[in-house]
């Protein structure tokens, strides 16, 4: 089923279905304003000195539960105030390494979570937080 259904869409998106208007792109173009790009200089000391979460802030079990619903995404890694690119690297790398970061994640906030104590993993700017 799902498979008519993507093929059908294949079928009725033709390119020969679609007309540029050259006119209208040259006017986009034209009425365009120019945008100030921000020197990565400049951003690197703010990117710097982000504000640290604080420790009473942040709860184990919900860490642990952002974790395993979106760990693959860097989320609880967000949640516990780490590098703000963090979240990519997770991405990219399908959950860390192929979710395999991830998982050692889990396993690390199980046993925080357990004893109560996850500061060593809050604020920590690593991409392996338990290492």
């Amino acid at each position: 089923m799902i498979i008519a259904a993507v093929f059908g869409m294949a079928v009725a998106a033709n390119a020969a279905n679609y007309k540029v208007d050259n006119n209208a792109i040259d006017a986009l173009i034209e009425n365009a304003e120019e945008v100030m790009v921000l020197d990565v200089a400049e951003a690197a000391p703010a990117a710097a000195n982000l504000p640290a979460v604080s420790q009473k802030e942040v709860q184990p079990a919900v860490a642990l539960i952002l974790n395993f619903i979106v760990g693959g995404f860097g989320i609880h890694r967000h949640y516990m105030g780490t590098a703000p690119g963090m979240w990519a690297l997770y991405t990219f790398t399908l959950g860390g390494i192929f979710g395999i970061v991830t998982f050692v994640d889990f396993i690390m906030l199980i046993i925080g979570t357990v004893d109560n104590d996850i500061s060593r993993y809050i604020n920590n700017r690593k991409f392996f937080m338990w290492a």
